[in-house]
């Protein structure tokens, strides 16, 4: 079986490669998975991406969530971007389109995240292998990969409203989502963004979300001309020291799974993406302030990476690592693709370029 996140993330990865080194074997890929895409994950009837389909194309979960639905979007602007191609450029503007017809809450701003097939909003959450306990809560993950994949839109299309709700989201993140007197990502909401917390998993910190936004946010604020936004700054610095303090183990390197918002980690297992977003964070903040701790933090972690996370023999990563030393060997899945290693590594090589 196949999900719309590992596709397109693979869209966006093999794109993105080629954009930085045109090799053409990268090309084919990105073109098979764009074909994919088109002939079997969209509904072209009524607009959107199925999460799960089989090998073969038939619709194993037809609900449309907006965060798989970003990465098509942001795979689907960075192919066009990489080769020039208008039609993607426009299938990634429908689908912004769609979607924010369907899911912007219009008048508390941000987007309702989960719906049926045929566009009815998901107010429920109901237990399964591909559900995601936010459904009937805005969510502070999902709204940041749509920060991500609106600003690569804009990249490609300059569209007005694309600019605007990009914005409108950089003042939610700043504003509502980031407590930046404590230094952490408040994660569920209800629709007028007031916390919408079950049994404690609103106060929860998931530091390597936290590490993430503190860069995209930073990024996506120069896309609309706002480099010295003193929010996006501050904002993006307490993010970085809150996990650096909390959820950082500065003897080895590594990021943290959870912890409270206030307090260090209770959960110390750590998984790919977060090392791959903490690589990034800490040199954002580095190359922002100049401070050494930040340096120094990058290259702990860096060592730690390919230490215990590097499978040296077969490529790629690991999934995870745990506490207790075992190591979760898989290398792709429904949520796991060539996506957080690639980019961090393209953003590193870029950020530092000739001194590496």
């Amino acid at each position: 079986d196949k999900s719309v996140v590992l596709i397109s993330r693979a869209l966006w990865s093999f794109s993105e490669a080629y954009r930085r080194y045109p090799d053409p074997a990268y090309q084919k890929m990105a073109a098979a998975c764009l074909k994919f895409l088109r002939d079997k994950m969209w509904d072209k009837q009524r607009g959107g991406y199925y999460f799960m389909v089989s090998r073969e194309g038939n619709v194993i979960d037809s609900t449309k969530q907006l965060n798989p639905m970003s990465y098509v979007m942001e795979g689907l602007a960075e192919y066009a971007l990489a080769f020039h191609d208008d039609q993607a450029a426009r299938e990634a503007l429908d689908l912004f389109q769609v979607i924010d017809q369907h899911a912007h809450d219009n008048q508390y701003g941000g987007y309702r995240i989960a719906f049926t097939q045929d566009w009815q909003w998901i107010k429920d959450y109901e237990p399964g292998p591909n559900a995601a306990g936010s459904f009937g809560r805005k969510s502070y993950d999902w709204h940041l990969g749509l920060v991500e994949a609106f600003a690569t839109l804009y990249d490609v299309t300059g569209d007005a409203r694309v600019r605007s709700r990009l914005e409108e989201l950089l003042d939610i993140f700043v504003n509502k989502i980031i407590d930046t007197d404590t230094g952490y990502g408040r994660y569920y909401f209800h629709d007028d963004w007031s916390v919408a917390d079950r049994d404690g998993d609103s106060k929860q910190c998931e530091y390597g979300l936290d590490l993430e936004a503190s860069w995209l946010i930073v990024e996506a604020a120069q896309r609309v001309g706002r480099p010295q936004d003193a929010k996006i700054r501050r904002a993006s610095l307490a993010l970085v020291d809150h996990a650096l303090r909390d959820g950082f183990d500065n003897q080895h390197g590594g990021v943290y799974r959870y912890g409270p918002a206030a307090g260090p980690a209770n959960n110390k297992d750590m998984e790919w993406w977060q090392q791959a977003e903490a690589s990034v964070a800490l040199l954002n903040a580095y190359q922002l302030t100049g401070d050494p701790k930040y340096w120094q933090a990058f290259d702990l972690e860096a060592r730690f990476v390919l230490e215990r996370f590097v499978d040296h023999q077969y490529g790629e990563v690991y999934t995870a690592v745990f506490q207790d030393g075992k190591i979760d060997d898989e290398k792709a899945g429904p949520w796991k693709a060539p996506y957080h290693v690639t980019r961090a590594c393209l953003e590193i090589i870029s950020r530092l370029g000739d001194t590496l």
